[in-house]
């Protein structure tokens, strides 16, 4: 059996081309045998993942009672590998988690039922935009999101229910975006400054960048918890902007996002260059 690479270009959720903006959790049902996504970029970001240890990032972190569900975890993305992509399969060793991680372009988080919600006991995550791991661990999903607008008000209670409703049998997926002007995998700043470049209607296609996580959940059938993945792609304005439909799209969505969300995403000071660049393009 060969691997089937699939090219990021034609697989990358454009949820921004899905209606108008709105917060919610967007989720759709997820195929089990479409759970993990193997691309072009793979030997590319498995290296980046092992520089990052190897570096000492602080991209690792597990609680002691997440070490089952690890294991489980672990077990899971061997057994879909060896489906689908049995050279994936090397005979490394080393603890659980980071044996998944190096396996997988995608990030890992596992999340555990508490009296505060569920919380996050163990996550391999080499790829974060805009948070790091230690301050995360530990906390409720709620405490995660703090900084996110209008989170705890509109999806707080929802997000909190729907983890504790997901079936082993009923996984699920959705998607979100945002634009940087960094294309680094690796961001576990909360707020950081933009590079100093000048972005205009005319350097705005080459100096940006439109990053995507397609996010995927499914409850772990032995220990009950959920595991949270992140797949995170990042392209090129200008490539996202040769398509007129998902520039028009793209160029909506920044409209209609609310000036909060703006600020949170540091998009707010690059929204007038985009839009005249994405219109430019329709």
């Amino acid at each position: 059996m060969t691997v089937t690479v699939l090219d990021s270009r034609q697989i990358m959720p454009r949820v921004f081309q899905d209606g108008a903006y709105k917060l919610a959790m967007g989720l759709n049902r997820l195929e089990l045998d479409d759970w993990l996504w193997c691309t072009e970029h793979y030997a590319a970001e498995i290296a980046h993942k092992r520089h990052l240890l190897d570096q000492g990032a602080d991209i690792v972190a597990e609680l002691p009672e997440a070490a089952p569900a690890v294991a489980e975890t672990l077990a899971l993305i061997e057994a879909h590998l060896a489906r689908f992509a049995p050279q994936l399969l090397p005979g490394a060793t080393a603890p659980p988690l980071i044996r998944a991680g190096l396996l997988v372009q995608e990030d890992l988080c596992l999340m555990a039922p508490s009296t505060d919600g569920y919380r996050l006991v163990a996550a391999f995550l080499a790829f974060p935009a805009r948070w790091r791991l230690a301050d995360k661990i530990g906390q409720p999903m709620r405490a995660i999101h703090t900084p996110v607008p209008g989170f705890a008000e509109r999806l707080g209670a929802t997000a909190d229910r729907f983890f504790g409703a997901i079936a082993v049998e009923r996984p699920v997926w959705r998607a979100n975006w945002s634009i940087l002007d960094d294309p680094e995998l690796h961001q576990p700043e909360a707020k950081r400054r933009y590079q100093r470049i000048e972005v205009t209607p005319e350097n705005a296609g080459e100096r940006l960048w439109l990053r995507v996580e397609r996010q995927t959940l499914r409850r772990l059938p032995e220990t009950g918890m959920v595991l949270f993945t992140i797949h995170t792609f990042v392209r090129p304005l200008a490539d996202i902007a040769a398509d007129p439909r998902a520039a028009q799209a793209l160029a909506d969505r920044l409209d209609e996002m609310p000036a909060a969300m703006l600020a949170y995403k540091n998009m707010a000071g690059l929204k007038p260059a985009v839009q005249a660049y994405l219109r430019g393009q329709v």
